[in-house]
């Protein structure tokens, strides 16, 4: 008895087969892989290089002559409409203290004129509820807070914020 041949289909050189469309398939994905790394890569470059220079800030907030522990700081640049105009920011450590972040923690803000908010929030222990703000609300408002500041081209040490009822 003879037995069966197995013969391999022949296949012309460039010619696809069911059994190289995989591998196409991964290096095409593998490529646009790359590619969209790539572009990341270069798009978190380019933000870097759009940073404003920035200069060490510190200051204070006091409410009622109290500090004001968890509340968040925000500076609004002067003149700068722009919805993506940076807001350094800060959050108050129990001593009333502050730093303030632009874009990486503690680095500072700008040089400029700035109005002002702060704003605490907090839980009031019932799980039904949401937070509730501390403060009253004219300070979450950079048209109605009253706070200005401005952030000199170098260290700057602000004068405490005296926040009252």
């Amino acid at each position: 008895m003879s037995q069966p041949s197995f013969r391999r289909p022949r296949v012309c050189p460039g010619e696809r087969t069911s059994r190289t469309k995989p591998a196409a398939i991964r290096l095409r994905l593998t490529g646009l892989l790359l590619l969209a790394v790539a572009a990341f890569v270069a798009a978190g470059c380019s933000n870097k290089e759009a940073h404003k220079p920035v200069f060490p800030v510190r200051g204070r907030v006091l409410f009622e002559g109290k500090p004001t522990p968890h509340a968040l700081v925000v500076f609004h640049p002067l003149g700068a409409e722009d919805n993506d105009a940076v807001r350094p920011r800060g959050q108050v450590g129990p001593d009333g203290t502050f730093t303030l972040t632009t874009y990486e923690a503690g680095d500072g803000a700008p040089a400029g004129q700035y109005r002002v908010t702060v704003e605490l929030w907090l839980s009031t222990g019932n799980g039904d509820e949401g937070p509730t703000s501390r403060l009253p609300a004219r300070y979450a408002n950079p048209a109605t807070s009253g706070l200005t500041a401005t952030v000199n081209a170098g260290p700057t040490e602000l004068q405490p914020f005296q926040l009252k009822r």
